[in-house]
């Protein structure tokens, strides 16, 4: 039976159980006193340590809605990010840094990561931080943990006249890094210290011949030259990787018009890894990296919708 009932629920009776038997007892009145009395000494002498870790629970909990409500305020202004001057970015990386100070054991493989998330804020290039072209809409991601595949959506209003649909699947890193083919924010750079020597004028003509330029040319650019990847040099095998890291793979690129797809674009090879820096019941903070180092991540703040 106790088995059904919550530990919570099980500590509270423990510690209010002798005002219980009190109330209950067929003594007088002047003996239930003193039974108040001799329980109200053994209450005090409750395990410290339970108590202790209530307390420091109820305090961490407060801290991290505090923190949150405090992140959603220095984001307002900042258009999720498009907007935001170099000191605004610092703020709000400090405090997503303080946030992620709170995080689980081991996010990547919580069930909490399943649903469909908002961004709110990034600092990641177009078309991720929602912009598309000249357009700007609400970027939002689907996580369907039991297919492992996920969908990031593009969504410009009114009435979803236009969108993109970026679908994936993902893995566990295994904590191999991956090399760069390409400039991250959609040039044509080749500043990758992990480029092999010797090919940068064929992947630079590679990357020239590969160029679209359609309407929506500049996002199909981007997205190609800033994920084309394949494996380099591994980090340390001991470390479980897994636990707050994926390796994402892109499948294909749709943009559509009133619902009706002008642009389809299938990749290759291309993949990214995301770290689960943090994670609750309606908020995730995800680093987001073409090759696993830390140097080149985004940052995405997102709220559970």
């Amino acid at each position: 039976l106790t088995s059904m009932i919550p530990t919570t629920v099980l500590l509270l009776l423990f510690i209010n159980l002798p005002t219980s038997i009190c109330a209950f007892s067929p003594l007088s009145s002047s003996s239930s006193y003193l039974c108040s009395r001799r329980f109200a000494g053994s209450r005090q002498n409750a395990p410290s340590s339970i108590l202790l870790s209530m307390s420091n629970t109820a305090t961490e909990d407060n801290d991290i809605q505090k923190l949150k409500s405090t992140i959603l305020t220095s984001i307002e202004p900042t258009k999720r990010g498009l907007s935001a001057t170099s000191t605004q970015k610092s703020t709000i990386e400090s405090q997503i840094q303080r946030l992620e100070s709170y995080c689980m054991a081991e996010p990547a493989r919580d069930e909490k990561m399943d649903g469909k998330w908002k961004v709110e804020y990034t600092t990641a290039p177009p078309p991720s931080n929602g912009q598309l072209g000249p357009f700007v809409g609400i970027a939002r991601q689907v996580i369907d943990l039991d297919t492992k595949r996920y969908s990031n959506l593009l969504i410009v209003d009114p009435n979803e006249w236009l969108s993109a649909t970026l679908d994936a699947t993902w893995e566990e890193w295994d904590g191999v890094f991956l090399e760069k083919v390409g400039g991250f924010d959609g040039d044509n750079a080749t500043s990758s210290s992990t480029i092999l020597e010797g090919r940068e004028e064929e992947e630079q003509k590679d990357d020239n011949q590969k160029k679209d330029d359609s309407p929506f040319g500049a996002v199909l650019n981007w997205f190609r030259q800033s994920t084309d990847t394949k494996e380099s040099t591994s980090i340390s095998k001991k470390t479980d990787y897994g636990a707050t890291s994926w390796r994402v793979t892109f499948d294909s690129l749709t943009i559509r018009f009133f619902g009706i797809p002008i642009v389809t674009k299938k990749f290759e090879n291309t993949a990214r890894v995301w770290r689960m820096s943090y994670l609750d019941d309606d908020t995730r903070v995800v680093r987001a990296g073409q090759t696993g180092k830390s140097e080149d991540d985004v940052v995405f703040y997102m709220t559970r919708e």
